[in-house]
């Protein structure tokens, strides 16, 4: 069975498919001339990212697609159900990048309120002639401990957010449509773990409660924080 690996593969990952007898394929081939590749070699497996796109014309002209795999966890990039609906299997990997992507929310929160993001680029270019006044306005950053991180959308990765967050001291609360509740696990080193229960808030008393937001929802046409969201006078945000 040949599999394209269109947007790429781990090493290790490449080598597990080929321990199980598929043929790997790491060719990266343009969206316009991926109907044509894939017939030409008899493509069976077609893995992606999120660059390509697996579309209904895809799936009508390539015939020996068999199984469409998506690296990551959401499948806005494929026409799943219509691709389930030929025949053709769809999987994803759900839980890969959960620690991964909550990691990267908190390189982010870290150094937003340290200001890492303005002082790193001001500080090179004007350090020397400005250095008392730059030193002055990114001394002014916060601690996350002790403060309330909102988590909207608490499926695998909101819970691995709400990990860290925990793990720093500071207070979460989560608003989901379908879990109410949930028990979190925290994993130390030395095998010793600690476990929380936490329960759903309102999403009106998230947006008032919390000091940074972290949304991890599918994407949608419609915004889930808005002009109103924003404004004082919908809801009182607390700093």
């Amino acid at each position: 069975m040949k599999i394209l690996a269109n947007d790429g593969i781990s090493e290790s990952g490449k080598n597990k498919l080929e321990e199980y007898g598929f043929d790997v394929d790491l060719t990266k081939v343009s969206q316009e001339q991926l109907v044509d590749y894939i017939n030409n070699n008899s493509v069976s497996g077609l893995l992606v990212r999120s660059a390509t796109q697996v579309r209904k014309d895809i799936i009508d002209n390539c015939k020996s697609l068999k199984i469409i795999g998506r690296g990551g966890v959401g499948m806005d990039n494929i026409d799943v159900e219509y691709a389930k609906s030929k025949g053709i299997d769809v999987i994803n990997t759900p839980a890969a990048s959960s620690k991964s992507v909550a990691e990267l929310v908190f390189s982010h929160l870290f150094g937003c309120v340290r200001f890492l993001h303005e002082s790193n680029r001001s500080m090179p270019l004007d350090g020397d002639s400005k250095f008392k006044d730059l030193k002055k306005a990114y001394a002014k950053g916060s601690e996350l401990s002790g403060k309330t991180i909102g988590i909207i959308g608490f499926g695998r990765i909101g819970q691995e957010v709400a990990k860290i967050g925990i793990g720093i001291g500071m207070n979460v609360i989560f608003y989901d449509k379908f879990n109410k509740e949930a028990n979190l696990k925290l994993d130390f080193f030395d095998g010793q773990n600690i476990s929380f229960k936490l329960s759903s808030s309102s999403f009106e008393n998230l947006l008032k409660d919390s000091d940074f937001i972290s949304v991890h929802i599918p994407a949608s046409d419609k915004y889930l924080l808005d002009s109103n969201e924003f404004s004082n006078e919908g809801w009182s945000w607390s700093s």
